[in-house]
């Protein structure tokens, strides 16, 4: 799992996600939206820790 900042609109916007093998191809799959504001690494710490628990 990681990070990703993506620009929508000329503003930015923090995600986890994880990439995923679907057959012959990666893609990116989506666990949380983390808001406009990068949170801290302890606070990213727990939503990664909270979503391995959950299976994501």
């Amino acid at each position: 799992m990681y990070v990703r900042k993506k620009r929508i609109h000329g503003k930015e916007y923090y995600y986890l996600v994880k990439s995923v093998r679907e057959g012959r191809i990666v893609i990116q799959k989506f666990i949380e939206y983390l808001g406009p504001d990068m949170p801290s690494k302890s606070h990213l710490e727990r939503i990664m820790r909270k979503a391995e628990e959950n299976g994501e």
